[in-house]
């Protein structure tokens, strides 16, 4: 549930800054969640979600939802998993070559930029940070030799983190302690 959220909240920001950008009504505009060498002739951008790690800043971190529940508490979740998302960018098999193509990763780029944190409250997460990741050449070619009989084509890459996987059920809430007096004695024997 949380990933596809996340992924259809980042295609509507990459297609809203697509048509801002270039004044072409966001219906005209088609940025897919697919493979580069999955065939869609009239798509714009292709979205392709090529890695799914644990975020390891986080994965010790108390899970606690954002959006409370009917009665103002919030919700702590034990064994939440935070997760790290790498996704690549590219112009679809039919986009226009050259400048048109290269503008439309333009404007992809700038979403991404401009787009952090995302906030998706149908998936109970407040802030997933977006930021490009400074892929060397044998890093992105090692990506594109996933599609063997695809031509590489300009692309980009970027990390959306921490996106919460939460359990079915959160942490019942502790009872309060009632009792704050703290009594020290010493033990009889007990070396000074």
């Amino acid at each position: 549930m949380a990933i596809d959220a996340l992924t259809t909240a980042i295609i509507d920001r990459i297609q809203a800054s697509l048509s801002n950008r270039h004044n072409v009504p966001a219906d005209q505009l088609k940025v897919v969640l697919a493979s580069p060498d999955e065939v869609d002739s009239d798509a714009t951008l292709l979205l392709f979600l090529y890695l799914v790690t644990p975020d390891p800043e986080q994965r010790n971190a108390d899970r606690v939802r954002p959006f409370p529940t009917a009665d103002d508490r919030p919700q702590r979740f034990a064994q939440a998993v935070p997760l790290e998302l790498r996704y690549l960018v590219t112009t679809g098999a039919g986009a226009p070559p050259g400048p048109a193509g290269l503008a439309r990763i333009a404007g992809a780029i700038v979403a991404i930029e401009n787009g952090s944190p995302i906030v998706v409250p149908s998936a109970f997460q407040d802030a997933v940070w977006l930021s490009l990741l400074p892929l060397t050449s044998d890093e992105m070619s090692r990506i594109w030799g996933l599609f063997p009989n695809e031509n590489c084509r300009t692309s980009f890459a970027f990390r959306a983190a921490p996106l919460w996987i939460d359990p079915t059920s959160p942490i019942a809430p502790s009872t309060q302690v009632s009792d704050d007096n703290m009594r020290a004695s010493r033990l009889e024997g007990a070396a000074t």
